[in-house]
């Protein structure tokens, strides 16, 4: 009969996560997880099999536990449909200005460093980009529904282009954490709404 996990799985895989997140997954050995999850090298295979599934667990992850329901929870929580949107620029620019350490988008930095040799992991990534796409392809379909924005408008087209334009705006703040810069992104980008 197996032992019973002594520790929490989840808990765990938050703890990868934010090693992958600060460091890469190249740079991430298995010494490095297992320090910050707290658990065995036996533990770690058991449970997570190796390096590479852990970190496909990773992404999963945070696509559940951020990617998909942080922007939505944004958007519902506003006066309206472009305040909601506004709201989760500015908080995006704002967790980029709070300083100390500045680790951008974990989707984004998992994409740039696997994405051209990683298909398993690429697929995992643009799961996650799509649940933002989907968050505001849901608002701006309600705010075109509801005459907020022009009846001509495409929401998916303009849903593509604010996921994409938050991932921008999140990889630029990474390198060059400016208000003024990150404002002017988000100005141009709400323009599009109008």
């Amino acid at each position: 009969m197996p032992r019973p996990r002594e520790f929490d799985t989840q808990d765990a895989l938050q703890k990868a996560m934010g090693v992958f997140w600060a460091q890469g997954y190249q740079a991430t050995s298995l010494q490095d997880l297992t320090k910050a999850m707290g658990i065995s090298k036996s533990s770690f295979y058991d449970t997570f099999g190796s390096k590479h599934e852990l970190f496909i667990s990773a992404i999963d992850h945070y696509n559940e536990t951020i990617a998909k329901p942080r922007t939505a929870a944004v958007i519902a929580g506003a006066a309206c449909v472009k305040a909601g949107i506004a709201a989760v620029f500015r908080n995006a620019a704002d967790s980029v200005m709070e300083g100390g350490e500045n680790r951008g988008c974990f989707l984004n930095n998992c994409a740039g460093e696997v994405a051209p040799h990683d298909a398993l992991a690429t697929k995992h990534l643009a799961a996650g980009i799509k649940h933002i796409e989907e968050a505001f392809y849901g608002a701006l379909t309600m705010a075109r529904d509801c005459g907020e924005i022009d009846p001509w408008r495409e929401p998916r087209a303009l849903a593509r282009y604010l996921a994409a334009s938050l991932n921008g705006l999140m990889v630029v703040g990474k390198v060059r954490p400016e208000r003024e810069a990150l404002e002017d992104i988000i100005g141009v980008t709400l323009a599009a709404l109008d």
